[in-house]
C-alpha cells in the first residue's frame, strides 16, 4: 500500500451509515467597546474558569488551550476566537441544548470580565493586523505561509467565525453523492448566512465577505476540491488532492516542523504516512466542503443562535433525509455561482435560475421532509425570507 492508498483507506474507515450531524460554532469575544480580547487579554481567564464543567484540558506549552467533555469540546481559534464543536447528534433539540448549556456557563464569567460574545462572520470592530496569534506553533507557520499565498489570509485567520457543520457517508458512493450536492450548495449557502456586515471596522464592501476572503486566502488548499464533479470522484482523487499539495507543517515527534511550500509527496516519498499524520494532514486543508473521515460543510458565517440552530437542521434534511440527486455541474459553475452571488446577492442567477427560486425550492423540500425540525429550518427562513419573496 502506497501513502495515496493509506490515505483513502483512512478515509474509507470513516464510512458509517447515520443521520447524525455535528454542529461548529466560532464566537469573537469582545470588550463593551467592540474590540477584541485577545488570548492573553482575556481568552486565557475565560478557558481556566470554564475548566471546571469540563472533564480533559490540553495545554501548549502552560498554556491551557482546549477543554472537553462527552457533549462538547471547546477550543481556540487563531486569534482567540472561542469555538465549540458539538458532538455528533440525530436530534437537533439536542445540538441546541447543548448549545445553551454552553452559553449558560460562559456567560457569568464574561460578565464578571465586562466582555461579550458575539456572533458574527467578522470580528465588528478590532481589524485583523491589531490581533494577536495564541501560542500555538501551527498557527505561527500557517499565519508565516499565508502571508504569501494569497490575499486574504491574515484577514481569514484573525478575523473570522463560522458555522460548520458535518455529516456522515455510508460508502464511497454516497460520500461522492454528498461532496457533489455540498459544493453545488455552497455559494447559496454561503448567501443565506451571510452575517458579515462588517470588514476591518467599517461596512463590508461586498456581500458573503467570508466567500470573497475565503476565495484568496492558498489556491492549493481552500475553495473547491479538483475533480470534484468527475463521475470517479471518491477517496482516492481526494487523497492525491492531499498528498500532491503543499504540507505547510508536519508533526516530528510530537513537535510542528514548518515546511512551507514543500509539497506532502515529496516529504513523505520514503517514509509510511500513519494515522496520526494522515488526521494531521487533512486538518491543513480548507476547503469549502472538507473530507475527512465524515465531511464537513464550510460555507456559513457565524450566525445567532436561533438561525445556527436552523441551519443545522437545514443541513440535516438536505443530506440525511433526502435522496440525494445527481449533480450535472463543474467546477467552473460553482465558482461562478459565487462571483454573482456575491455580485448580486438575492438577485442573482446561478445554474440558470433566479437564486431566490433555487433557495425557496430547498426550504421547501427541506421543510416538507424533515419532521419535528421544520420548526428550526423556519428561524432560518426568518432570516431572509424579506430578501426571497
Amino acid at each position: 500500500m502506497n501513502n495515496i492508498e493509506r490515505i483513502a483507506a483512512y478515509i474509507a474507515d470513516g464510512a458509517k451509515r447515520s443521520g447524525n450531524i455535528g454542529v461548529e460554532l466560532e464566537h469573537f469575544i469582545i470588550r463593551k467597546d467592540g474590540t477584541h480580547v485577545s488570548y492573553h487579554g482575556g481568552v486565557k481567564n475565560i478557558l481556566d474558569e470554564l475548566s471546571k464543567f469540563y472533564s480533559r484540558k490540553e495545554y501548549s506549552g502552560d498554556d491551557l488551550v482546549a477543554l472537553y467533555s462527552d457533549d462538547a469540546s471547546i477550543t481556540i481559534e487563531p486569534a482567540g476566537q472561542i469555538e465549540i464543536s458539538i458532538k455528533p447528534c440525530s436530534d437537533i433539540t439536542e445540538i441546541l441544548k447543548i448549545y445553551d448549556e454552553f452559553r449558560e456557563r460562559i456567560e457569568p464569567i464574561l460578565k464578571k470580565h465586562a466582555f461579550d460574545i458575539v456572533n458574527l462572520g467578522y470580528s465588528p470592530l478590532s481589524a485583523a493586523a491589531d490581533m494577536e496569534l495564541i501560542p500555538k506553533k501551527r498557527y505561527e507557520f500557517m499565519d508565516k505561509y499565508f502571508r504569501t499565498s494569497g490575499r486574504y489570509g491574515m484577514n481569514m485567520m484573525r478575523a473570522t467565525a463560522s458555522t460548520q457543520c458535518s455529516v456522515d457517508y455510508s460508502d464511497e458512493a454516497d460520500c461522492r453523492r454528498k461532496m457533489q450536492l455540498a459544493y453545488a450548495l455552497t455559494p447559496i449557502l454561503a448567501l443565506i448566512t451571510d452575517n458579515s456586515p462588517i470588514f476591518e471596522g467599517r461596512k463590508s464592501p461586498s456581500r458573503m465577505m467570508r466567500t470573497v476572503i475565503w476565495n484568496d486566502v492558498d489556491r492549493d488548499r481552500c475553495g473547491i476540491v479538483p475533480g470534484v464533479f468527475s463521475p470517479d470522484f471518491g477517496y482516492m482523487k481526494y487523497a492525491e488532492y492531499i498528498y500532491n499539495s503543499p504540507a505547510i507543517l508536519i508533526i516530528e515527534n510530537g513537535i510542528p516542523k514548518y515546511t512551507g511550500s514543500k509539497r506532502i509527496c515529496d516529504i513523505y516519498e520514503n517514509k509510511e504516512l500513519t494515522n496520526d499524520d494522515i488526521e494531521h494532514l487533512l486538518s491543513m486543508f480548507f476547503p469549502d466542503v472538507r473530507l475527512k473521515q465524515y465531511i464537513e460543510i464550510r460555507p456559513a458565517d457565524c450566525m445567532k443562535r436561533e438561525h445556527a440552530i436552523g441551519y443545522a437542521a437545514l443541513i440535516k434534511s438536505l443530506f440525511t433525509k433526502m435522496d440525494i440527486p445527481d449533480i450535472s455541474l463543474t467546477e467552473n459553475d460553482v465558482y461562478t455561482a459565487k462571483l454573482e452571488l456575491i455580485k448580486n446577492g438575492s438577485q442573482g442567477i446561478v445554474y440558470g435560475r433566479p437564486v431566490k427560486e433555487i433557495i425557496n425550492a430547498i426550504f421547501k423540500k427541506a421543510s416538507e421532509i424533515s419532521g419535528d425540525d421544520a420548526e428550526y429550518i423556519r428561524l432560518l427562513y426568518d432570516k431572509i425570507e424579506g430578501e426571497v419573496k
